[in-house]
């Protein structure tokens, strides 16, 4: 393996005071890298034991973090060279797969009624059965992920054809309510790149209308959450206008979420790689004209101090605000991946969304990530998930509590630094 340069002899963490919580700053000598920082985030999470148990009390807030995580081994084992680095990862993505799933050959989705469970969250999962579908020939994992796709045919719908969040009529947690006549930018990761893929492997013969949903689900939360002056979006919208935070023209909540834009990116970015279209097609041009609006918006918001991205856009710099890990991770994984891609036309576009990425993961190495005793890689700087029950104030997003070492924002960094290690070999 050649070896790997570290331009960082000692990283620092500190993150702001957030809320009553303060995280103290932690200041650790890096240790000489022997590996890619992909594979050595991988190897910590997995040293953890993450997603590979389903709790049920708290699989609302976890099982798209499994979902993630899945995707990105699925990534992992695309881009390392070793076959035994390879194999290993497979491994660790079958176990974490197959925790969801009932024990026998049908492949079952545990704790889930595909008539009664509506979390689109839960598409996320599909990645992980799809690609295990494909490389281990196993029916039950294909099953699985029909499942998750037919629970979209009783999704319900906004009048104007966007899916609702959540409508889960099995046992809401109180933080998770039922989402009527709301949708949040988040649920189109989840749902937008799994619909894709899913129209090229299993649907073939629906894939027009499907792709035609995508279209229509991206173009209506455009329609009523991006900024059009910034080109940053907005976290959701209800489209009754009732709620008490809801924007009495669009609908739109308040303020400007880092991670709601990271979603967003990552959205737009992995759909465009998954859709087997024509890049003069209406629906591809339509969502690339979307993605190189929000990154441009994106590469010019990083903060040139801490190189990394704001809580809450809309107000960089302001008491309380604080730069939040997991969003610069999707940030630079998706900025990174546009430019693999070719998503960039314009040289000064490419110049600056380089600049961004490059700072950027070198500021998620100096601000987020601790180097542990054990030789472990550990992640700072992610706030929880607040659930869907606040008012969406800039109070709400800054008084969130900040976890170390939470599953979502570890993968943002390994997927950043897959497309980073990418980029350095072009």
């Amino acid at each position: 393996m050649r070896p790997f340069a570290i331009q960082w002899t000692v990283a620092a963490l500190a993150v702001a005071s957030v809320g009553a919580q303060r995280i103290p700053s932690q200041i650790a000598l890096v240790p000489e890298q022997q590996q890619p920082w992909s594979q050595w985030m991988a190897d910590s999470i997995i040293s953890r034991g993450e997603a590979l148990h389903v709790d049920p009390s708290t699989m609302t807030s976890t099982v798209f973090k499994h979902g993630m995580f899945q995707l990105a081994l699925e990534r992992l084992v695309q881009h390392v060279p070793s076959e035994h680095a390879k194999s290993r990862y497979l491994e660790y993505l079958r176990r974490s797969v197959d925790a969801e799933l009932e024990l026998g050959a049908d492949g079952n989705l545990k704790y889930y009624d595909v008539h009664r469970t509506h979390i689109i969250d839960d598409l996320l999962l599909g990645h992980g059965l799809l690609y295990l579908h494909e490389t281990l020939g196993n029916a039950s994992y294909l099953h699985a992920a029909t499942q998750l796709r037919l629970s979209l045919q009783s999704q319900p719908r906004t009048p104007e054809g966007t899916y609702w969040y959540r409508a889960d009529t099995t046992q809401p947690a109180p933080e998770y309510p039922n989402t009527p006549d709301q949708a949040f930018v988040e649920q189109m990761y989840m749902l937008a790149p799994f619909l894709a893929r899913y129209a090229s492997l299993v649907d073939i013969g629906n894939a027009s209308a499907l792709h035609a949903d995508i279209l229509r689900q991206f173009a209506l939360f455009q329609r009523h959450c991006e900024h059009r002056d910034s080109h940053l979006w907005a976290q959701g919208y209800d489209h009754t206008r009732t709620k008490p935070w809801a924007d009495p023209a669009t609908g739109a909540t308040p303020e400007i979420w880092g991670r709601a834009n990271g979603w967003m990116a990552m959205a737009l970015v992995d759909t465009l790689d998954l859709l087997p279209v024509s890049r003069h097609s209406d629906l591809w041009v339509r969502l690339h004209a979307m993605y190189v609006d929000l990154a441009r918006a994106v590469a010019a918001a990083i903060d040139r101090d801490s190189a990394a991205w704001w809580q809450v856009m809309s107000w960089p710099g302001r008491e309380g605000n604080f730069v939040e890990s997991s969003a610069s991770g999707m940030f630079v994984y998706s900025l990174y991946k546009g430019l693999r891609l070719g998503y960039f036309d314009d040289p000064q576009d490419q110049a600056a969304v380089r600049r961004s990425a490059d700072s950027g993961f070198q500021g998620l190495v100096e601000q987020f990530v601790v180097f542990e005793p054990d030789g472990m890689l550990g992640f700072n700087g992610t706030v929880q998930v607040r659930g869907l029950g606040g008012n969406f104030s800039y109070e709400f997003y800054v008084d969130g509590k900040i976890a170390y070492n939470d599953l979502e924002g570890a993968t943002t960094f390994l997927i950043s630094a897959i497309e980073h290690e990418c980029a350095a070999e072009q």
